[in-house]
């Protein structure tokens, strides 16, 4: 190879690396923005909602591959009256003082992650208690896991799926 062909081939590789570092600059860049769409999402639409309650069931629901929950909550107390909400991101639904409430992504076993743990042996959660944007699990020997931020992603879940816990009852 002579020196015209070597440059060649370094501005080559270099201009690969210059686009991907392009692409990859970009992509971060869309997923900070979502990111913060999702958080104002969630705080226009439920950042005043408060309401606190026994866990009736968590529902596995097993949807291409992946297994979601939805919690049913007998209420206690809840700040609003009848609510309901599902969309592409969230979904949160409060008729006749039970809660359907979307828990995210169970993972294929129950040993998942700390999170997983605590919503699959909650027997109380407290739901942005006193605005505090905090949702916290509390299992039968009282250990509370605060999770802190609110989220009612609705991931895979499809609107029927709201109907999970309408036959909830004590």
């Amino acid at each position: 190879m002579n020196n015209k062909e070597e440059r060649r081939i370094i501005l080559v590789i270099v201009s690969v690396i210059v686009i991907f570092l392009i692409v990859v600059f970009f992509c971060i860049k869309k997923i900070d923005r979502e990111i913060i769409e999702r958080k104002q999402h969630t705080e226009e639409i439920y950042g005043n909602i408060q309401f606190k309650g026994r866990v009736l069931k968590v529902h596995k629901i097993d949807r291409w591959g992946r297994v979601y929950g939805m919690m049913c909550i007998k209420l206690d107390y809840i700040n609003v009256n009848n609510f309901y909400k599902f969309d592409n991101i969230s979904c949160l639904k409060i008729k006749n003082n039970i809660a359907t409430l979307p828990t995210g992504f169970l993972g294929n076993d129950e040993g998942y992650d700390k999170l997983v743990n605590a919503i699959l042996n909650a027997i109380y959660i407290e739901v942005n208690m006193d605005n505090s944007r905090q949702m916290c699990f509390i299992d039968s020997l009282g250990n509370k896991f605060i999770q802190y931020h609110l989220d009612y992603g609705s991931n895979n879940l499809i609107e029927s799926d709201m109907r999970i816990c309408d036959g909830c009852r004590d």
